[in-house]
């Protein structure tokens, strides 16, 4: 709660800054190529998937050493860097978002079909006493692994636009519809809804990520705006960068706090911090985080039977802490990418922006 509230009242001082001083800033636009889509979203899309990838290498170190505190706490560091990643992914989710034909066959096909077989896999390596009524109700609330609660809440925002599309598309109260959808995402992030909502229902909670959702939509509706950032602004994101990077480690390297992965406040500003650091990145590695974005619903799927196999082998062994963790990131990452080019042959599945998810 304390990490939430703090990061409200920075935002509102930025805010304040951008008023007093009379800078615009547009939200990025979506459709600033011929193609019809802006390339920068699929290396947000890369940085998440590795991002999430981070969160479950902690949780994996922290198995085999938890006493180890100075390796213990850099790998926090690094997986509360990565707490901007879910709710990234809802964000890039609802941008290219549209109800048009074949709305259902496409998440069924590219998205639920998927999730079906991994799960159904999944189920059967993790656990040994196979029960049908247990298996639908891990399939329903995700929990076959640990990032598959992603899928069923992803589907809920699938339904909710479906719905209320007229709605959540309507520019005359999107404002209004953006800060209801704020109030309740905090509310939701403060415990307001913990004893209304049945206990099992809260990790696929559509209320711990509404926000990220509603402004995806708006952002992916919203006219391009031609005006570059001003010095200002650059200086204000430098500024909020070194004092994120401080909070991080004192929180990490201090007070050893596990972040959750929906507050407001720091996926969006790493949203904008690295739309606009982006141009900056070397060609070369912007086409391979690209690439992880394009192929993350495999990795999302693919990694937790890495991860969970690599259980059994200690990661000091393969190289020591930082060795270790680099093999570890690279074979989560590499191998599900290996079998999504020799299953799919880089075809099926590979445009990430039709599923709307870590693809």
């Amino acid at each position: 709660m304390e990490w939430e509230l703090l990061g409200i009242i920075l935002t509102g001082l930025a805010a304040l800054y951008l008023w007093a001083f009379k800078i615009p800033y547009s939200l990025p636009h979506p459709r600033t190529t011929k193609e019809g889509r802006e390339s920068r979203f699929d290396l947000l899309r890369g940085f998440a998937m590795v991002g999430i990838v981070l969160i479950h290498i902690h949780s994996y170190f922290q198995f085999f050493h938890p006493n180890d505190a100075v390796v213990i706490r850099t790998t926090l560091f690094f997986s509360n860097l990565s707490r901007f990643s879910v709710p990234l992914f809802i964000l890039t989710s609802a941008i290219f978002l549209r109800k048009k034909s074949g709305y259902w066959n496409s998440k069924a096909k590219n998205l639920l079909l998927p999730y079906t077989l991994a799960s159904i896999a999944g189920y059967l390596v993790k656990y040994q006493n196979y029960n049908i009524l247990e298996f639908l109700q891990f399939y329903c609330l995700g929990k076959v692994f640990a990032p598959y609660y992603f899928v069923p809440l992803l589907l809920q925002f699938y339904l909710l636009y479906y719905v209320l599309e007229k709605t959540l598309t309507n520019q005359s109260i999107s404002k209004i519809t953006l800060f209801i959808s704020f109030l309740l995402n905090l509310f939701s992030n403060l415990g307001f809804f913990d004893t209304i909502l049945p206990k099992e229902y809260h990790s696929i909670s559509i209320l711990n990520y509404i926000f990220f959702f509603v402004l995806g939509i708006q952002i992916g509706f919203s006219y391009e705006e031609k005006t570059k950032p001003k010095g200002e602004i650059k200086l204000l994101l430098g500024t909020l960068s070194l004092l994120f990077l401080f909070l991080l480690i004192l929180f990490s390297g201090v007070y050893y706090s596990d972040f959750k992965n929906h507050h407001l406040v720091y996926p969006i500003f790493f949203f904008l911090f690295i739309w606009e650091l982006i141009p900056r990145f070397n060609k070369t590695l912007s086409n391979w985080i690209s690439y992880i974005g394009n192929k993350s619903l495999f990795i999302f799927l693919l990694h937790p039977f890495v991860i969970h196999t690599m259980h059994s082998i200690d990661p000091y062994s393969l190289g020591g802490p930082f060795l270790g963790y680099i093999v570890t990131l690279i074979l989560n990452v590499g191998i599900p990418i290996l079998i999504a080019i020799i299953i799919q042959k880089g075809k099926f599945l590979s445009r990430s922006h039709h599923s709307g998810v870590p693809e």
